[in-house]
């Protein structure tokens, strides 16, 4: 499918559905969360402080989100040691103890990921394009403004069922290279934690 064009009629009706099925648009944390808060509330979470009532706010009414059943894409950053971690994935299980932010349509994703990288580079990092298949955890926070948003809750222990490297291009030669992750539900239970968004290995 060549998204410069567009999202096609089956995704349109995915599309609406998702929109039709959300109540995000009823709920004043989420909507504030979806129009710009994301960002102090995922930097709180991750920073692992105690969350101040915006924050209470936003996770109290995420219980309340309908729940999305389906793939999910998201384009975010990781470090050499995230990507080392991912490499040597057996025994482990990864976690984010923010909120990840995902949409139905790659395309939406990527552009997300281009402002989102703009606004707050990281020295030294690579893209990850996250793939989420229907057996991870996910909510629906649909709304006008973003039509195929859906998020992965705090915490979600994922199981890497899959990795490849993409070789980037540049301007002037080879560029980094892009890493193309497929998650999973994971069973805490197995395997050891490791927190992608601040490269710490749990006990």
């Amino acid at each position: 499918m060549n998204n410069s064009l567009g999202p096609g009629p089956v995704e349109l009706r995915r599309i609406d559905a998702l929109v039709r099925r959300s109540n995000a648009g009823l709920h004043p944390a989420i909507t504030r969360f979806v129009d710009g808060g994301h960002r102090h509330i995922g930097e709180t979470l991750r920073s692992a402080v105690p969350p101040d009532t915006v924050v209470q706010r936003f996770l109290g009414e995420l219980q309340l989100m309908e729940d999305y059943v389906g793939t999910s894409y998201r384009v975010s950053q990781i470090s050499r040691d995230g990507l080392a971690a991912l490499q040597r994935s057996r025994g482990r299980y990864f976690v984010d103890l923010g909120v990840q932010c995902a949409f139905v349509l790659p395309s939406n994703a990527a552009a997300w990921a281009i402002n989102a990288a703009q606004a707050q580079p990281r020295d030294g990092a690579y893209q990850l394009f996250s793939i989420f298949d229907e057996s991870v955890p996910q909510k629906n926070l649909s709304t006008a403004l973003l039509a195929d948003h859906v998020i992965v809750p705090p915490a979600t222990p994922l199981r890497l069922t899959g990795l490849r490297t993409i070789q980037g291009r540049g301007a002037t030669g080879p560029g980094r290279p892009r890493i193309v992750a497929h998650f999973a539900r994971a069973d805490p239970a197995c395997g050891t934690s490791y927190d992608l968004y601040n490269d710490a290995r749990g006990t």
